[in-house]
């Protein structure tokens, strides 16, 4: 395999992580607001004692010491100044989310399994973390009963099926059955999951309501903050068990499962292979939405009924089966580790919590009666192995992107159909907390609106949303005004047809700004040539590739990162450009549908051009055709015509002069660095005048 390393940039190698490491959780901290969540956690934590001070003179929740009894967890008081007391939601999903093709053996080929990573979990007590199914991989930080119902959640993400005993509902194994849990009493959460995040957390799991509500609630919006300050944050949350209560109606959601920025999980009926949309059933219990201002709520759904799990009497004791949707959501939890395992593993690098959120609800099997998302299944059944398809696929067959829009500003992508799958893009944003309002309150909760749109130059393809004046039915095809995720779907694109993706907003933008998360499926995975002209921001990962030729006139910013194959040539023309700070990988080579091919490390640190002299002069870039060949095997031809007398110069990525010759009245000169390494040179002429440049490869 030829590899062109691109010399003239700062270059970092990166080793394969196979789990968040300290390094890790600084860079996430530097991307954090941390001093704001900071505070955040301290108002909360203040108004937590304030309001247990007030109900109870200890300043403590009412609880007991036996497993199996329910504890009172005040969340809330009541417009009365009443307790309003948590419920916890009861209820092998995996095969049926076929997150088994991520482990070793599996069908993709990795060795996935959550091997160092970490999920926050918050539930009704402490987990036993002396269980033989969790191997002290959870890590109790309150000193609270241990609960049944916290060790059956913990289990659900982390358990290892060595010790479980066969049963009709298959053995109790965690989704990320190597990863670890971080347990708290449910009592004064937003405090302490702020304070979490603020330290690197990336994912954590909620099982628990106080009253069924479809309204955009305090609650709600104190979660959407801390998704707005830590933009690598994924908070899972489940959606409720409030289906079948005749005082309900239609509000049937958790307070927190109508946030913006979460991902709220419905419950299936006992499901272990997913066969088409007719084989997913909604389980009884399992709460439906939308919410009060027309969201798509729940967001996604995955089996909580009948499974297998473990207890808390002693450390071998297990269930047969539970059911609720506290058993579903804790499959998603463990997805997330997953597939930000993965991506770590492939990108030396953690996907923002708008990218998780879009990556999974993008890639879910379709559910339900109609195509698109419905008011029961969200956007569908977890399918962690089609997630994970689309980051090893990510620069043939898929696109992953994560980019910011200014304000009156638009991105534009050019994209190939290949025709033999649908064509799907999406867009997912972390949005801005919206107002809080009381029950039955329809004001659009949506503070930085987005749009997504495709194109083939005749066609407009819009977005899904829900039908407002009939959530009940069949979702719709047009803007989209209400979600902070938009995906469109094109059922029968064109094969070869270029499709151009334009991502706007109306109005104004909360800051000026907003980064987004953009996922792009059924692409033709090797197109003949490409033209990259879109910039690489400070945290994008762009990988394409071309069978001849890739063209590049974007920007590379400072920590961008650009991974390129071509098999004719990578050509930089006019108007690229690339910052210290920023990595850009070319490699001459043909298209690859090997993800560890696209990805593979270069061979050698290179660093920019420090320390080349700058002279006097008017600096202009040398014309095309001004040396040939290039790239060239290490002799190049220097048309000099038009310029009396100067010198010609090569430096190399030290600032070292590879070749340094004068000339007078002379109409060519030959260049030989024949003796160099392969690489990215400058070259450059310098007389009275001017100074002309043009990088020159050598193969």
């Amino acid at each position: 395999m030829k590899k062109w390393i691109i010399p003239f940039f700062s270059l970092f190698i990166a080793q394969v992580c196979y789990s968040q490491t300290a390094e890790e959780k600084e860079k996430i901290k530097k991307l954090t607001r941390v001093k704001e969540l900071q505070e955040f956690s301290r108002k909360h934590n203040d108004e937590y004692q304030r309001m247990m001070r007030q109900i109870e003179p200890t300043g403590k929740n009412v609880t007991s010491t036996s497993p199996d009894e329910p504890p009172k967890i005040v969340m809330r008081l009541d417009s009365a100044g009443k307790p309003v007391y948590a419920k916890f939601l009861d209820s092998d999903g995996n095969q049926a989310i076929k997150s088994t093709s991520l482990y070793a053996g599996g069908a993709l080929g990795l060795s996935v399994q959550g091997e160092g990573m970490t999920a926050g979990m918050w539930d009704d007590g402490n987990v036993r973390a002396t269980h033989v199914a969790l191997e002290n991989r959870a890590l109790n930080l309150e000193n609270a009963t241990v609960r049944n119902h916290a060790t059956f959640v913990a289990g659900q993400i982390i358990a290892t099926g060595a010790y479980s005993p066969s049963s009709v509902y298959g053995k109790a194994i965690g989704v990320a059955f190597k990863a670890n849990v971080r347990a708290y009493y449910a009592d004064n959460d937003v405090s302490e999951v702020a304070n979490e995040v603020a330290n690197g957390l990336l994912v954590s799991n909620h099982t628990y309501w106080d009253v069924p509500v479809s309204y955009y609630s305090s609650s709600a919006a104190s979660f959407d903050n801390i998704g707005y300050l830590a933009p690598y944050y994924t908070c899972v949350w489940s959606a409720g068990n409030a289906y079948l209560n005749p005082t309900t109606g239609t509000d049937q959601l958790v307070h927190y499962a109508n946030g913006k920025n979460m991902i709220s999980v419905a419950s299936t009926a006992q499901l272990t292979n997913y066969t088409g949309p007719s084989s997913v059933v909604k389980a009884f219990y399992s709460s439906r939405g939308p919410t009060d201002d027309g969201r798509i709520k729940p967001d996604i759904a995955a089996n909580g009924e009948d499974v297998a799990g473990l207890k808390a009497a002693n450390d071998n004791d297990f269930y047969a089966g539970g059911t609720g949707t506290s058993f579903s959501a804790p499959q998603v939890t463990g997805a997330v580790l997953l597939l930000q395992q993965h991506y770590n593993n492939v990108n030396s690098t953690f996907m923002r919590g708008s990218t998780v959120k879009g990556l999974v609800l993008h890639t879910a099997s379709e559910a339900g009666p109609a195509p698109g998302p419905d008011i029961t299944f969200g956007w569908g059944l977890l399918n962690v192995e089609s997630a994970a398809k689309t980051i090893s696929n990510n620069g043939g067959k898929s696109a992953i992107l994560e980019d910011s829009l200014g304000g009156g500003k638009t991105f534009k992508r050019e994209f190939i159909a290949s025709g033999s799958e649908p064509l799907a893009a999406s867009i997912s944003w972390t949005d801005k907390a919206g107002t809080v309002v009381m029950d039955n309150d329809p004001m659009i909760q949506l503070v930085n609106n987005l749009d997504i749109r495709l194109s083939d130059g005749v066609n407009t393809y819009y977005p899904w949303k829900l039908d407002s004046t009939n959530y009940n039915g069949p979702a719709l095809k047009g803007d989209n005004n209400r979600d902070n995720i938009e995906k469109i779907e094109i059922a029968n694109p064109v094969a070869g047809q270029k499709y151009t993706l334009t991502v706007s907003h109306k109005g104004s933008l909360y800051n000026n700004g907003q980064w987004f998360s953009l996922i792009v499926t059924g692409l033709e995975e090797c197109v003949a040539n490409r033209t990259i002209t879109s910039e690489v921001n400070s945290v994008s990962i762009d990988q394409q590739q071309a069978s001849a030729t890739i063209t590049l006139q974007n920007n590379i910013a400072s920590g961008g990162k650009a991974i390129y194959h071509a098999s004719d040539e990578v050509l930089l023309k006019d108007g690229f450009t690339s910052v210290s700070g920023s990595e850009v990988r070319a490699y001459l080579e043909g298209c690859t549908n090997d993800y560890n091919a696209r990805t593979a490390s270069a061979d050698r640190v290179v660093e920019t051009f420090p320390n080349i002299p700058s002279p006097a002069g008017n600096t202009e870039e040398l014309p095309e055709n001004a040396v040939y060949p290039n790239p060239g095997n290490g002799v190049f031809n220097v048309n000099l015509s038009g310029i009396p007398s100067g010198k010609v110069e090569v430096f190399g990525a030290d600032g070292q002069m590879m070749f340094g010759k004068s000339f007078k009245k002379q109409s060519h000169m030959e260049v030989d660095i024949k003796t160099a390494s392969p690489g990215i040179y400058i070259l450059r002429i310098v007389s009275d005048q001017k100074v002309l440049t043009r990088k020159i490869v050598k193969k």
